[in-house]
């Protein structure tokens, strides 16, 4: 009986602490829970809370017990946009994009949203590799490059923090190198602006920016050369006869390698001018996402033309370094000089994002190029597809 006593008691002292304590909510209002370190969200309706730990009801998993350490925030839905939502987002997987540092990344270019510190991803392309880091919550630096190696790039862009939750702008700029080719002696940048409206989710992001490239591949200094090859008068006359025609676009590689020295070249000229884009991402349902880019720069530059003004032809009869064959001396006078040049880039890329898990995700995309410069009346079309992989560590 004492026993029985004591038992009972302890049963009244547990429920009296429990209803203290914890506290059953009778709340209908829906949240969005975000949890720390950990890209996937949830939404439901809270139950309980002891002051430790918190419940939910939620869509995807049922009951959800979350320790409130654990617990990022909480975001109020407005559940007469509820249906529509679960309409865009079937999968439980749907709100992948929150937060997710893919959802910084179209495929080319960036948005205005930051890569959340802690939320660092690496890409890869057929066409090379790409890391991104967050060093804050605002300021992001990554690392891209092909292949070879060359060209890279260092990128930096910066978030502003602003009042509303569907206006957002960014800056930052991609510091170029040519890399091993040109033995880095090719450099310069992009910097742009960026505005995007709308979610992590579904956005569109209006983009301006400002390219300058110094290039570093070597070519002639403005001026007048000379560059001359020697035919045998031993040869067969339709042999020697094609050996006196003018070479086809001789080209300063030629008049470099035998005619000029080191103190007539230059290391290339510049081209700059601006860059314009309109980019966005919608959701399709099933963890995928339609994402489209689209960029135009219209540029100014400077290229070098060289231009035959001249050409002598001198016959030595018994040449002195060969007693048994005359020969031909053939002398062609080229006029080296500077031009500018206009030039016109347009890119258009449609593609689709698979993602399922919050560390993954790839993107196909179908990309066209089209370059037109003032110099070549023919424009010229690149076809670039592409698989991109998205990992997040």
């Amino acid at each position: 009986m004492k026993y029985c006593t004591r038992l009972i008691l302890a049963w009244v002292f547990f429920m009296m602490n429990l209803s203290m304590f914890g506290q059953e909510v009778n709340d209908t209002t829906r949240y969005r829970i975000f949890i720390k370190n950990s890209s996937i969200t949830y939404k439901g309706t809270f139950i309980f809370d002891d002051g430790r730990e918190m419940k939910f009801i939620t869509d995807e998993l049922g009951p959800l017990v979350i320790m409130k350490s654990e617990l990022r925030r909480l975001q109020k839905l407005d559940t007469k946009k509820v249906g529509k939502l679960d309409s865009n987002r079937d999968s439980s997987f749907f709100n992948l994009n929150d937060e997710s540092p893919f959802s910084t990344r179209y495929n080319f270019t960036t948005n205005a949203f930051p890569i959340k510190k802690g939320h660092n991803y690496f890409m890869t392309s057929l066409y090379g590799p790409e890391i991104h880091f967050a060093l804050t919550d605002r300021l992001n630096v990554g690392y891209m490059t092909t292949w070879a190696t060359s060209p890279m790039a260092l990128s930096i862009k910066y978030s502003f923090k602003t009042k509303s939750e569907k206006v957002h702008f960014g800056v930052g700029s991609l510091l170029l190198s040519s890399g091993f080719a040109q033995l880095g002696k090719g450099y310069g940048a992009l910097t742009f602006g960026a505005v995007t409206l709308g979610d992590r989710n579904k956005n569109i992001t209006v983009s301006a920016g400002y390219l300058y490239w110094q290039s570093g591949a070597k070519q002639i200094k403005p001026g007048h050369y000379t560059s001359e090859y020697t035919s045998w008068d031993s040869l067969p006359d339709p042999a020697r006869a094609m050996l006196r025609k003018k070479p086809d676009d001789i080209g300063f590689r030629e008049i470099n390698s035998w005619h000029i020295g080191d103190t007539s070249i230059t290391y290339g000229y510049p081209i700059s001018g601006g860059v314009v884009g309109l980019n966005g991402t919608m959701p399709l349902g099933g963890g995928s996402h339609f994402v489209f880019e689209t960029m135009v720069g219209n540029f100014k530059g400077t290229r070098e033309v060289i231009t035959q003004v001249g050409e002598t032809e001198v016959y030595n009869l018994n040449a002195p370094n060969d007693l048994w064959r005359d020969n031909f001396v053939h002398k062609f006078h080229y006029r080296v000089e500077t031009v500018g040049y206009t030039a016109l880039f347009i890119m258009i890329s449609p593609g689709i994002r698979f993602q399922s898990t919050p560390n993954f995700a790839w993107q196909a995309s179908i990309t066209s190029l089209v370059f037109k410069n003032s110099h070549d009346p023919v424009a010229k079309g690149l076809p670039l597809p592409m698989i991109t992989l998205f990992k997040k560590f």
